[in-house]
């Protein structure tokens, strides 16, 4: 659902934000079906088929075309995003650290192992000599139920 969950309630809503270069999405996901009640953009390739797209667009869903991921993140500044918690695939991750596109990582980490046939939680990171590896900085550690956050800056 990409919504907020329990007793916090945020000051301003997020907008739930699905990156979907094929608009693949199923209209009957809750995520779509909730749409204007709960503001959703996609950000999507120009490519995808037109008919999905104004599917979607008939849902309530808010489309943002672009290219390349930098250009999908400068669309959604553009829309008013000014920060992403993003709760993706390991491509999403992996494309967002190789580019050099996020400032800071919310790790969040469960006593569960799915082993290699697993989605992987980072994909597509090449591997780094140590010397050369980006470096992050620890800015917090706790636990959370079973599960373990650590946020990490970028240094």
């Amino acid at each position: 659902q990409l919504t907020v969950r329990g007793s916090v309630e945020p000051r301003n809503p997020p907008r739930r934000v699905v990156f979907d270069p094929a608009a693949d999405l199923d209209p009957d996901l809750t995520l779509v079906r909730t749409a204007r009640r709960t503001p959703t953009l996609l950000v999507t390739s120009p490519a995808a088929p037109e008919e999905r797209v104004e599917q979607l667009a008939a849902c309530g869903v808010t489309i943002l075309s672009a290219e390349t991921l930098t250009e999908g993140l400068r669309s959604l500044r553009r829309a008013g995003v000014g920060s992403l918690l993003v709760e993706g695939g390991g491509r999403l991750a992996g494309a967002l650290l190789v580019q050099e596109l996020a400032d800071r990582y919310y790790w969040l980490q469960s006593p569960l192992w799915l082993g290699e046939r697993g989605v992987p939680a980072i994909a597509g990171l090449p591997s780094q000599p140590l010397d050369r590896a980006v470096r992050w900085r620890p800015v917090e550690r706790r636990a959370l139920g079973e599960d373990t956050l650590l946020v990490v800056d970028r240094d």
